[in-house]
């Protein structure tokens, strides 16, 4: 089909598009954003005690330990003392918010004001919210007087308040057990004096042994029979008249980590004691801001409507008239907040009539303002790419089709974000089809083969019919959409090697190219599908002998590519499994004998490997070389001397700057430099499974490019096809996404259907590994040290995969816009998300990682540019690769 509109070729598509959607972002970005991002108003009001209720203590105390999860805290074996002492109690399980992070936790607890999403990102400088809650009103109270001891999370908050007293016993990340020891004495000094009768006191310590040795070793256990013996101790000074509370900020995983919402960091437990207090376990979990409302009843205080908390009445050893009478008391007050932030709702809902159910949680809503911006933003970019891309035929009746349908579908994936009560797996099963459908279209086989699938993947009415048919069996649209997704997946792998993907692409090119922009502005990518159409092509090129003859030398690239597709595919269901594979493989270290196994033989596979890449010396040489190396990097990544923590970190920088030296001149010592600089920088920051993965994928970049038979950027008259350019923007983005499944930062698929399920977690804060950022810090290091630590070889490694594949001739413009859309389609769905934070979350990190993923692609460019500026011939790409 020949087309006359040339408004998509590759010479002026980047500059015009790019300006036309930096415009559109504007718009969110200025209106929706922050609307959604920024912390949010609080009502002023609130409720006195009641006058017929009475004040059951004369004193509280909240102990909190940090990183302590409901099954270590109730474990005889981890905190015996602690169970003889809960026989009179209550043990309470709680459940944390979606953003385990230890200020967040701590100040969702403390003052009952729900945390933003975007507070997860400002961890170590979270502020108080504002306005009054348990811990100032008593502060105010001529009754009580208020102290607290602990770290700084606690000191963000309450520090400045002329009435409280805030000790700050926290000595460092690197401090496990001398600030709780000096929180336990100032704490024992305080209760025999009775120098206050309303504390707080937080032991930060098991977080940072769990952080550096993970729960399951003797150290953690270690650490938490030292803080039970301390609380032993001191739980006999408490007063009888007083309200004692010992619970947690949040739980942790098994190899030490937090922040995301996995079961094991949201669920802790309380044990509360006291007057009117009912001992025994209670059956009914609640939310870790009731804490607040308890206080609140406890001590008789006015509740604040800022308060989101319930008071927990099940507990409560009171009459059932003075339970009607709390209950009344939190009614008034949740009813006051809740319109606050729904005035329409304040005719219908009535202050005599407690309905829990009708009082919404979160304290923002849709605004209609933001829907319509939505709105307008998504269809002035998909009108104006029509007018643009469409092909000026006499005929348009058939592209007029294809955008109705493309409208259709980018108006269902809305929709399904904005009804994530009904199911949070439908949008996630919209992008996970999306990156599908890109990668088999852009990357799939031209060539068409004999065998052809039993269904025309293009076409609309066998999926439609498929879609209805399974909501008949299932008597559900949400699984039948996620059943549909499994037979999408693997109908377009198939026909990615097929080549029945490019040979029934759509007539108009132009709209091809319309529906893969649209395709990347789906807020919920399922990036790690991508890696199933790969695995497919791969494969199909491995079992094919004419490929086989034509790969050559990259062919031992292809199968270690292949091999580690089929790891990332298979080792990351640990929502199916229970057990993240990959994520164990990241954290592995030398504790036991078979850990020291595994890890050596990962360390001669890849010794093999490279023995064989590499021609120079023998090849017992080439092996016994590159394994020693390895062996000393990991023994280097095991040390506990600072000083040789510190010169290992020296000579890694050497190294890079060494490479950096020679680069010019001698372009292939650079490299073998560099590799060794990140192999080393990444063992002791990140382990040498991830140090190998690294290099691997380091090493085979090129031969990707090959396989693919991508077009560099020599041929420009390539760009007149839609497909090349959509490849440019689909390959670096494989390479990464691979690259982090391997990492362990990514989980597979969830058995979720109905409801607001835990987010998929591509991108998680609450996977990365910890360890290293201690290494070469010094017994207290500081945040910022333990930060570059564990960021630094991931920014190195990124730059650097995106930099291979520029130096392979491929222009990562495209990548670039295909990034900005990602961000486009974010900022529009963050209208229809402020009554989901799970969602607010996933749109933020999403952008985040979209623009970092911007930086790298501007990192590698400009330093393939200086490098080949430098270059003797004058500056050509390294190597081009043929078009077939």
């Amino acid at each position: 089909m020949t087309e006359t509109n040339h408004g998509w070729r590759g010479s002026s598509f980047s500059p015009t598009w790019l300006v036309f959607l930096l415009v559109l972002i504007l718009v969110p970005l200025t209106t929706t954003a922050p609307y959604v991002l920024l912390d949010v108003d609080q009502p002023e009001a609130s409720i006195e005690f009641p006058d017929d209720a009475f004040r059951s203590s004369e004193g509280y105390l909240l102990v909190i330990l940090d990183g302590v999860g409901q099954d270590v805290m109730l474990s005889s074996d981890m905190m015996p003392l602690l169970q003889s002492w809960k026989e009179n109690a209550a043990v309470v399980p709680v459940q944390t918010g979606p953003l385990t992070l230890s200020a967040n936790c701590v100040r969702e607890m403390m003052t009952g004001v729900p945390n933003a999403p975007v507070d997860g990102l400002r961890n170590f400088n979270l502020d108080h919210p504002g306005g009054a809650d348990p811990w100032l009103l008593a502060g105010a109270d001529p009754r009580y007087s208020v102290g607290m001891i602990g770290s700084y999370v606690m000191g963000n908050m309450y520090a400045e308040s002329s009435d409280v007293e805030f000790v700050n016993t926290f000595k460092g990340h690197g401090d496990y057990y001398q600030g709780d020891e000096e929180t336990s004495a100032l704490l024992e000094d305080w209760l025999v004096s009775s120098r206050h009768d309303v504390v707080a006191a937080h032991f930060s310590g098991p977080d940072k042994v769990g952080h550096k040795w993970g729960i399951l070793g003797d150290e953690y256990k270690d650490k938490m029979r030292d803080v039970d013996r301390q609380l032993h101790v001191l739980l006999q000074f408490v007063p009888s008249s007083w309200t004692v509370v010992v619970t947690a900020d949040h739980g942790m995983t098994d190899s030490g980590s937090h922040g995301s919402a996995e079961p094991d960091t949201r669920n802790v437990a309380a044990m509360i004691a006291g007057p009117a207090i009912r001992t025994g376990s209670a059956e009914d979990t609640i939310a870790q801001r009731d804490l607040s409302a308890l206080m609140l009843h406890q001590l008789g205080l006015e509740f604040p409507a800022q308060v989101n908390g319930i008071v927990p009445l099940d507990i409560l050893d009171l009459s059932s008239y003075q339970l009607q009478v709390v209950e009344q008391w939190n009614w008034e007050a949740a009813l006051l907040r809740h319109t606050f932030f729904h005035p329409t709702d304040e005719r219908v809902l009535s202050s005599n009539e407690v309905d829990w159910a009708s009082v919404e949680i979160e304290a923002v809503s849709i605004r209609e303002f933001d829907v319509v911006v939505s709105i307008l933003v998504l269809s002035t970019f998909l009108c104006v790419g029509f007018l643009t891309l469409r092909s000026n035929t006499k005929s348009p009746s058939v592209e007029f089709r294809q955008f109705g349908f493309l409208v259709a579908l980018v108006v269902a994936s809305v929709a399904t974000h904005a009804s994530l009560s009904y199911s949070a797996m439908m949008p996630r099963a919209f992008g996970a089809a999306a990156v599908v459908w890109l990668v088999a279209t852009s990357l799939g086989q031209e060539k068409r083969l004999t065998f052809e699938l039993p269904i025309n993947p293009h076409g609309i009415a066998p999926w439609m019919g498929l879609i209805l048919l399974l909501t008949l069996v299932f008597g559900s649209l949400s699984t039948a959409v996620l059943s549909g997704l499994i037979a999408w997946v693997l109908i377009w792998s198939m026909a990615a090697i097929t080549g029945e993907s490019r040979w029934r692409t759509p007539q108009s090119r132009g709209m091809y190219l319309l529906t893969a922009m649209a395709a990347l502005t789906i807020g919920s990518l399922r990036l790690w599908y991508a890696l199933v159409p790969l695995y497919f092509l791969l494969t199909s090129h491995l079992s094919s002998k004419t490929m086989r003859n034509r790969m050559g030398q990259h062919l031992g690239h292809v199968w270690a590519l292949w091999l580690l597709t089929m790891m990332a595919l298979v080792f990351v269901h640990r929502r199916f499994f229970g057990t993240h594979h990959l994520l164990k493989l990241v954290n592995m270290t030398a504790s036991s004998g078979s850990e020291v196994l595994t890890i050596v033989g990962i360390l001669c596979g890849f010794s093999l490997f490279a023995a064989i890449l590499f021609k120079s010396a023998s090849f017992i040489q080439r092996f016994f070389s590159v394994f020693a190396f390895m062996l000393i990097a990991f023994g280097l990544s095991s040390l506990e001397h600072l000083f040789l923590q510190q010169f290992t970190l020296l000579f890694i920088v050497v190294l890079y700057g060494t490479s950096w030296a020679v680069s010019k001149n001698k372009p292939d010592l650079a490299k073998k430099v560099f590799c060794a600089a990140l192999a080393l920088h990444m063992t002791v920051a990140w382990g040498p499974w991830a140090a190998v993965v690294s290099l691997l994928l380091l090493l085979s970049v090129p031969s990707l490019v090959h396989v693919f038979d991508v077009p560099s950027v020599s041929k420009w008259k390539q760009m007149n096809d839609p497909h090349v350019i959509v490849a440019l923007a689909v390959l670096p983005w494989i390479v990464w996404i691979l690259w982090w499944t391997l990492m362990g930062q990514v989980n597979g698929l969830q058995p979720c259907f109905e409801g607001v399920c835990p987010h998929p977690r591509e991108l998680d804060p609450g996977a990365v590994r910890v360890q290293g950022g201690y290494y070469g810090g010094g017994l207290q290091p500081p945040t910022w040290w333990m930060t570059l630590m564990v960021v630094s070889p991931l920014l190195i490694t990124s730059v650097a995969l995106l930099h291979r594949i520029a130096d392979s001739g491929i222009s990562l413009k495209f990548y670039i816009l295909g990034q900005l859309l990602i961000v486009l389609g974010c900022l529009a769905l963050y209208a229809y998300s402020p009554i989901y934070p799970r969602l607010v979350f996933a749109l933020t990190w999403n952008i985040a990682f979209a623009l970092a993923q911007m930086f790298f692609a501007l990192c590698a460019t400009l330093s393939v540019l200086c490098s080949n500026h430098a270059a003797p011939d004058g500056g050509t790409p390294v190597q081009k690769f043929r078009i077939s």
